[in-house]
């Protein structure tokens, strides 16, 4: 899965998502939020990581903290509109419990790892949920 840890930016593919965010800003954010529960079908593990990545950016611009790496923070910090950012709640919370649900494979992954590292993720997405409300 590429993960070290529980939180938003602890995988390798939120990690590489930075650089789209940075490339793409908010168009960037609005795809991946997208790609995380868009189509209403299966979430594959990559699109979820970074869905849930994009989540957290949003969280973040609406003011909640402790969410982002050092490197997402300062790709933040670039962002001329927070203003779109903040719009993109609605479909962040959506895309949350997408992947927090049945048909995603980041899910499945999380609950076939370590009890305790499952319940970590899945009490990262209950905070963040609850960030984005």
């Amino acid at each position: 899965m590429g993960a070290w840890g529980v939180k938003p930016f602890e995988n390798d593919d939120a990690a590489d998502f930075v650089a789209e965010f940075e490339q793409h800003g908010v168009v960037a954010i609005s795809r991946a939020l997208d790609a995380g529960c868009g189509t209403g079908g299966y979430i594959e593990a990559p699109d979820g990581s970074v869905a849930v990545a994009a989540a957290a950016i949003v969280a973040t611009a609406g003011g909640m903290s402790g969410f982002l790496s050092e490197s997402a923070e300062t790709a933040l910090r670039s962002v001329s509109s927070w203003q779109a950012l903040t719009g993109l709640k609605a479909k962040a919370i959506k895309a949350v419990e997408c992947i927090g649900g049945q048909n995603s494979e980041l899910m499945e992954l999380w609950n076939d790892a370590e009890p305790a590292d499952a319940a970590g993720f899945k009490s990262e997405l209950r905070r963040l949920r609850e960030a984005l409300r």
